[in-house]
């Protein structure tokens, strides 16, 4: 694939480094790294070359543990995860040590001129690690889950460092990878088959009050704009659930509720024979539901209650996240008999034609892991059996929700696709900026093994386009909440083909190196992050602040063709979306924009060769995402194969001596700044031949 040529091996963009501990200072490649470093660390090599990696011992054995682990040396900037909630993470960004947050998952840092420190915590056999931060540098924390569960002593850090930021963390995966042996990387997993699919999902437009007559209703609505999802995802409120005495809603039985008169089977039927769905998934929690699992009803898993209670160190959005809204226990089933119970609802639910679930609330895990051998080993075996039963039964149609931890990460084997930040809030204006800030800076790290999923939204919704430029560019699966009745079809048109098929961009996105260190949200900055289509690359720059009240002057910038790091040097030919603009630019060349609060803006590039660039359609978001492929017969002749007609864009020198579609000559517009347009037939793929004298 393409994108394994743009993650270089270590020896290309990283360093390769000779890691010593010294007297308290940690060395790569002769560079200090960190500073008053404790004797209770040594040093493991790294058997990758890449970076190295930190043992650590405690006198004595808990099942919580903290110490110093050392400052960082030349500190300047640093982004990081940290985690705000149990079930999620965000970033975080500054210039000192003390404001690493409790509960950091990774810290990259800039301590020079093209050089930055990649600090990672572990997961171990029984111990998840984490970092926070003081005066006095950075501190490691270790949890085991369960005080039966003691610690003294683990591979705990990992550290590497490299001049390319974007390198450095997909090497540094790979080495992480390699050492812990539990999950693997995301360019190692397939994806699952409806992820270029465009999709729609029950819950914004109908919450927990779902129903086969409504869902039937939502497809007909979309029909009668002409936009039809292929996937379907049917969200929270369809199971059978009992409630009992101490308030928390558990599981009862695998059968749909009396919402779903027919059962699944019908309406998985009506879905694919009426609406022309491929594939429908069905949401569960992990436990089940919220609640987790009915005993008495479901009897056979060795569920038992459990007092749910997360680590002290875990930020909560709530002050009672421990009880509400899910109740103070927990019936959860035991991780012996977690996999058969997994199997046997998968099987029932498979029988009736489903074909892959959302499983949600993940990281609940860690709340109910005491006294079933701690969180690692209750997630590990959670894990297992959750992958082996969905690539028993749905062959692998897994999103994993509620679940950026470092469990949720690196056991992940064999599932690809996660969720990785918080919901997409209809009525909350402050939270759209801040949604997308979060999903492009975890997947900086997280990406390298996972496959972001940046949460449906609705494109009838005033914040409707910026959510779907953000898709657009994101890399992920594309799907919706629009209640029925409530679209915004011509947006969908910008991102859905007429076969139902999305332009997804080749890699992930994430943001680009000038804003890499900053906080868009906080800062006068735009939000730019930047994905690939083949040897073009896409650009989406976002106004990410909210104020409720005053009028704030625009946020200005630039995009360039720095702003894509693994586009070839050279010159390009870039589209900006928004304000219809064609131009060629140069390396050294930039785009000012100008964005207000709740604006955004796409910018594409395509190499210039022979004097040409082939921008894609200009009517769909990710234009150069069309383009399947081009071909030259010498200088003077290229084939542009496209995904679908459309209003084709590029850039040309000179004007065409001729153009033909399908083998059909049509007509074109060539503007004096360059600028070529070409009206092609939509409905299909299209091949246009272009020739020059």
């Amino acid at each position: 694939m393409l994108e394994l040529s743009n993650v270089p091996p270590p020896s290309a963009q990283v360093d390769v480094p000779l890691g010593t501990l010294d007297g308290g200072i940690l060395q790569l490649e002769h560079t200090r790294v960190l500073a008053q470093v404790p004797p209770t660390f040594a040093v493991e090599p790294d058997p990758l070359g890449v970076g190295v990696f930190l043992q650590v011992t405690w006198p004595a054995p808990r099942a919580t543990l903290e110490c110093p682990l050392g400052q960082l040396v030349g500190l300047q900037r640093f982004t990081s995860g940290a985690r705000n909630a149990p079930f999620w993470v965000a970033p975080v960004v500054g210039t000192a040590t003390s404001q690493v947050q409790r509960e950091t998952l990774w810290v990259l840092a800039q301590v020079g001129p093209q050089r930055f420190v990649l600090v990672v915590p572990l997961l171990g056999p029984t111990t998840r690690y984490s970092l926070a931060g003081d005066e006095t540098g950075l501190r490691l924390v270790a949890d085991t889950g369960d005080e039966a569960v003691p610690v003294d002593h683990g591979t705990a850090v990992f550290i590497a460092m490299g001049r390319d930021p974007y390198a450095l963390t997909a090497a540094a995966a790979r080495a992480v990878t390699h050492r812990l042996g539990a999950g693997r990387l995301r360019l190692e997993k397939p994806l699952p088959d409806f992820i270029d699919d465009f999709g729609w999902c029950t819950w914004d437009a109908f919450y927990q009050d779902v129903s086969s007559e409504k869902v039937l209703a939502g497809l007909a609505s979309f029909a009668a704009g002409g936009v039809q999802p292929r996937f379907l995802l049917l969200d929270d409120g369809w199971q059978t659930v009992a409630k009992p005495p101490e308030g928390a809603e558990r599981l009862s039985g695998f059968a749909s509720n009396d919402r779903f008169p027919e059962g699944l089977a019908a309406l998985v039927n009506a879905t694919k024979t009426r609406f022309g769905i491929k594939r429908l998934l069905v949401w569960h929690a992990l436990l089940g539901y919220w609640g987790g699992v009915a005993d008495a009803a479901l009897p056979g898993y060795g569920t038992r209650d459990v007092t749910r209670s997360f680590p002290a160190g875990v930020p909560r959005t709530k002050h009672d996240w421990d009880v509400a809204p899910w109740g103070a226990t927990a019936g959860v089933p035991a991780a012996s008999e977690i996999g058969r119970f997994f199997d046997d609802y998968h099987r029932s639910i498979a029988a009736q034609g489903v074909d892959g679930v959302k499983v949600d609330n993940q990281a609940t895990l860690e709340a109910v892991s005491t006294g079933q051998g701690g969180r690692v080993v209750l997630a590990r075996a959670y894990r297992e059996g959750l992958e082996r039963s969905v690539h028993t039964h749905f062959d692998g149609r897994l999103i994993n929700c509620m679940s950026v931890t470092s469990e949720g990460v690196y056991l992940m084997r064999h599932s690809v696709l996660m969720r990785t930040s918080d919901d997409f809030w209809p009525q909350r204006p402050d939270a759209h900026g801040h949604h997308l800030f979060t999903n492009a800076q975890v997947a900086l790290w997280f990406g390298e093994f996972v496959l972001p999923d940046w949460d449906m939204f609705q494109s009838g919704h005033p914040a409707g386009a910026y959510h779907a430029a953000a898709r657009a560019v994101a890399g992920g699966p594309i799907y919706v909440s629009d209640k029925p009745g409530a679209h915004d079809f011509e947006l969908l048109r910008k991102l859905v083909l007429s076969d139902g098929s999305v332009l997804r961009p080749d890699s992930i996105a994430r943001p680009s190196p000038d804003c890499l260190f900053a906080d868009p949200t906080r800062e006068p900055v735009l939000l730019k992050v930047f994905n690939t289509n083949r040897d073009c690359g896409v650009v989406g720059v976002f106004n990410a602040q909210y104020h409720a009240s005053g009028t704030r002057p625009p946020i200005t910038g630039t995009v360039g063709i720095a702003d894509v790091p693994t586009l070839a040097a050279g010159p390009c030919a870039a589209f900006v979306h928004r304000a219809n603009r064609v131009c060629r630019i140069d390396s050294a060349d930039s785009i000012p924009v100008a964005l207000a609060e709740g604006e955004w803006e796409l910018v594409s590039l395509a190499p210039v060769e022979n004097a040409f660039a082939a921008l894609g359609l200009a009517d769909k978001l990710n234009s150069t995402g069309a383009i399947v492929r081009r071909e030259w017969r010498g200088a003077t002749e290229v084939r542009v194969q496209l995904r679908e007609g459309g209003r084709f864009l590029g850039w040309s020198a000179q004007e065409p001596a001729a153009v033909f579609c399908d083998g059909r000559p049509v007509s074109w517009q060539h503007g004096a700044a360059g600028r070529l347009e070409i009206a092609l037939p939509c409905g299909g793929p299209r091949t246009l031949i272009l020739q020059w004298r």
